[in-house]
């Protein structure tokens, strides 16, 4: 063995007392490295000066600072060099060539880190080795760096250096999660954790986590990848902002369609590279804003993300990755309509390349980018090749990539003709977007349905009309709507964490609400207030998922449960609205007109309602010539059909904020809204709950304790929490188990957040967050407030808000406003109501009454509360 391979005792006691320590507490051990400094430069000891330089390098890369990094680790280099010390030299080059890859210069990189190896020997040469195949790694030669990692392993398993040899099994499990090899990911990953955990680096462990977490994410298992990114960012808050880390949870946050999280989380990472210095990551960076900008639906945004990107990597030498940055590139042309057979042929030479490199999933999606064209292209034999070739996508990938498959299966035997052939794979691919939907807990996930399950839903969908008739379309459409309400709901605010945060919030608003504070304070509780309503989103993501609850119709048992009522189901197929109406036994379809004049009118009912309100003087006019447009619209194709008895109506898109109550066909008609049949069929048949009458009046609307107060004198034995004493926790207890409940405050929907949508009661809001609280909700709950039906409306007509929220979770019926209403004219309302639902009337019966006998200054306030659910 050369001199050159020696380390000093001395200096070798310091290198493996510092740098453990690097790994387990960066702060920490940047104090030591420091006093270590200053000790050595007093001494005059060159060695151990250059060791604590190296290891003040490696605190600095540690905290994502790769120009502090290669300073520091220059400097340890020169002072090696002028005074002889090889193996000092060599091992912070070692180091360095880490750094120059962090920078973005992988090439110098690998010479460096050959110059090092060829210094050293022994168990130093197999750690320089380590990091060679990590550099290998990230520029695309997987195969040499899967060799060289399964060499040093052994050699650190024969020296019993054990933290390298966590080190080696972190690199490798994240090689194999990239290849899609995910159990020897996680294999790799939790030895390496576990040998961690045992020498005490923290630090390390939660960087495992991490990886961990991305392994999840590789597999679709959304709700546990976020809940280890979580665990590794609440360990690793105090290292800096992670590009990696951020761009990691931007793709997963895409997965799910959190689309202005992503974009966030983007921006920062790029940020991060920016000030970083992190070259290498910045490539990736853009490519994820790519990405982004297809799925928000910015193409041109996202082909000059995609070129940056491949430039970048071009620059880097990093093939595999500009492969990736050129499938986001061609994807782009794709979607802005100027695709042609060239675009096929490159998208089918880079899947190729990603194939044979192993990078398994952006292969697969590159070649499903390839057949989907193909289809649009009419080329239906290159697509069935194309479909084979990925046909590992089908069986090995995540769920949203099966989906993939089966979707565009379905459109290419559609094309060649095979009708049957094309229902199957529709069906397949359904039955995985369901198993995908259960997987994971919280509504705000499920309900943001890909739009390739969508638009696969809508396939399926015109295959039953067109080829199975209206019965059978009727039967599907409960597959392709509001599915995420028919799984069971979730109970984030039951997470002691989510509890106290809403309590936080309640006080913050409370502080807000009450005398004036000055800017600063207001900015500073507003600040508090996102970092809250943030945080209670992120941890009820995590909510873990169900088994799918295969929704099947059988029309004899709705038609039994409808008895004289006519069910009308609206769908909304490729921008025309059809109309499923069930009478009896009978199903009958109907073209019911474009969506988009629809739309219009419904808007123009809106404004005019908005104004009608306020007590502007033309608004009472244009609002019922809004009206009588939309009843012409909506319901003259269906006039022959409707009869005069009781209503069940599934809307779709913008008409489940349509007060329906307004037409001039349906004043005064028992009506109710529903999700969908299914959603109707189970709120009807759900068991009666017995109980009391829970009355909560909040000073936040003006009459609101003066309406629970009135209907409480005609009702003996309510519960009454009216002024101060309707307080969130009070009311919530006493509405759980009630038979009926009625809250009277200010209500708000929420656009940008739907699930903190709220009715304001004496001590804060009370939101769809607390309102899951409730393990036996009311059979029938009114919420006499503002704006308390509405819902945001997600591809398949998945809704998010108060009504929806109560219905998934069990109530029955609901009593809400889809517009503003006058405090005085819900009062009135409210006391009709209740006088008829004391003769007998069902609530959606009672409401009707109700609102006919409103007075002409009344009406469209009182006609803006709408009935939903059993009715």
């Amino acid at each position: 063995m050369t001199a050159a391979s020696v380390l000093p005792a001395a200096d070798d006691e310091l290198a493996q007392r510092l740098l453990p320590i690097v790994m387990a507490d960066p702060g920490k051990a940047k104090h030591l490295a420091e006093a270590a400094l200053r000790d050595a430069r007093r001494d005059g000891d060159p060695g151990r000066e250059a060791v604590a330089l190296r290891a003040l390098g490696l605190v600095a890369r540690a905290r994502h600072d790769a120009a502090g990094a290669a300073r520091h680790l220059r400097a340890s280099m020169s002072v090696a060099r002028r005074h002889g010390l090889k193996v000092h030299e060599a091992e912070a080059r070692m180091s360095h060539a880490l750094i120059l890859d962090d920078l973005g210069r992988p090439s110098a990189a690998l010479k460096e880190i050959d110059r090092a190896v060829a210094e050293l020997h022994g168990p130093r040469r197999a750690r320089a080795t380590m990091q060679r195949a990590l550099i290998l790694r990230r520029l695309g030669f997987d195969h040499q760096a899967m060799e060289l990692y399964r060499g040093a392993l052994r050699a650190f398993r024969t020296t019993g250096d054990q933290v390298w040899e966590a080190r080696t099994l972190t690199n490798r499990g994240v090689l194999h999660g990239f290849r899609g090899n995910l159990k020897q990911a996680e294999a790799d990953l939790r030895a390496a954790q576990a040998l961690y955990n045992r020498l005490g680096m923290a630090t390390a462990a939660a960087q495992v986590e991490h990886n961990l977490g991305f392994v999840a994410a590789q597999a679709g298992d959304v709700p546990t990848a976020l809940a280890r990114y979580d665990r590794a960012h609440d360990r690793l808050w105090s290292t800096g902002v992670d590009a990696v880390s951020l761009l990691d949870r931007a793709d997963l946050l895409l997965s799910v369609r959190l689309l202005p999280e992503a974009d966030a989380a983007i921006r920062a990472a790029i940020d991060a590279c920016t000030d970083g210095h992190l070259d290498s990551v910045l490539g990736q960076a853009h490519l994820m804003l790519a990405r982004h900008g297809l799925a928000a639906g910015t193409p041109d945004e996202s082909k000059t993300a995609a070129a940056t990107a491949r430039r970048v990597f071009q620059r880097q030498g990093r093939s595999v990755w500009m492969a990736r940055a050129r499938v986001a590139e061609l994807a782009a042309v794709v979607a802005l309509g100027k695709a042609n057979r060239g675009t096929l042929r490159d998208l089918r030479t880079v899947a190729a390349h990603l194939l044979e490199a192993g990078w398994l999933q952006p292969g697969w999606d590159a070649l499903l980018d390839a057949a989907q064209l193909a289809v649009d292209l009419g080329e239906l034999y290159t697509a069935r090749e194309l479909l084979t070739e990925a046909g590992g996508a089908a069986k090995l990938g995540p769920a949203p990539l099966r989906v993939r498959w089966w979707h565009i299966r379905a459109r290419l035997e559609l094309a060649s003709g095979a009708v049957a052939e094309s229902v199957r794979a529709a069906t397949s691919g359904l039955r995985q977007a369901d198993a995908y939907r259960a997987s994971l807990g919280a509504t705000e996930l499920r309900v943001r349905g890909s739009a390739e399950t969508a638009a696969l839903a809508g396939l399926r969908l015109r295959l039953a009309l067109v080829h199975g008739g209206p019965a059978s379309a009727l039967a599907w459409a409960q597959r392709c709507r509001a599915a995420a309400l028919s799984l069971p709901p979730t109970h984030p605010s039951t997470d002691p964490v989510v509890a106290r945060h809403l309590t936080e919030l309640r006080r913050i608003n409370g502080e807000l609400a009450a005398a004036p504070t000055g800017p600063q304070r207001t900015s500073r509780l507003l600040r508090r207030q996102r970092v809250l309503e943030a945080e209670i989103r992120r941890r009820s993501w995590r909510a873990p998922g169900s088994s799918p609850n295969a929704v099947e119709l059988s029309l004899p048992t709705l038609a039994t449960a409808l008895g004289e009522r006519v069910l009308v189901e609206l769908l909304d197929i490729d921008g025309r609205l059809h109309a499923l109406v069930v009478r009896g036994r009978r199903v009958t379809h109907r073209i019911v007109g474009e969506i988009e004049a629809v739309r219009a009118e419904l808007e123009s009912l809106r404004f005019a309602l908005h104004n009608q309100v306020l007590g502007h003087a033309a608004g009472g006019e244009r609002l019922e010539r809004r009206a009588e447009v939309l009843d012409r619209l909506l319901l003259g194709p269906l006039a022959d059909l409707l009869g005069d008895g009781p209503l069940v109506l599934v809307p779709t898109g913008a008409l489940h904020a349509l007060p329906w109550g307004m037409l001039p066909r349906l004043r005064g008609r028992s009506l109710t809204v529903a999700p969908s049949a299914t959603i109707w069929l189970r709120c009807a048949t759900s068991s009666t709950v017995d109980g009391k009458l829970v009355l909560v009046g909040a000073h936040s609307a003006e009459q609101a304790a003066d309406e629970v107060r009135e209907i409480a004198a005609d009702r003996a034995g309510a519960t009454v929490l009216a002024g101060d004493r309707a307080r969130v926790e009070p009311a919530l207890t006493a509405l759980d188990g009630a038979a009926i409940g009625h809250i009277a405050a200010h209500g708000e929907f929420r656009v940008d957040n739907p699930l903190f949508s709220f009715l304001m009661l004496a001590d804060g809001p009370l939101t769809v967050y607390d309102l899951t609280a409730l393990r036996r909700p009311p059979g029938l709950l009114v919420l006499s407030g503002c704006d308390t039906g509405l819902a945001a409306v997600h591809p398949g007509d998945e809704l998010m808000g108060l009504v929806a929220a109560l219905l998934n979770m069990g109530t029955a019926t609901v009593i809400a406003s889809t517009g503003p209403v006058d405090d005085g004219a819900t009062r009135h309302l409210m006391r009709a109501f209740y006088g008829r639902l004391a003769t007998g009337l069902g609530p959606a019966a009672a409401l009707a009454a109700a609102q006919a006998a409103a007075g002409p200054r009344d009406r469209a306030s009182a006609e803006s509360f709408v009935c939903f659910g059993a009715g």
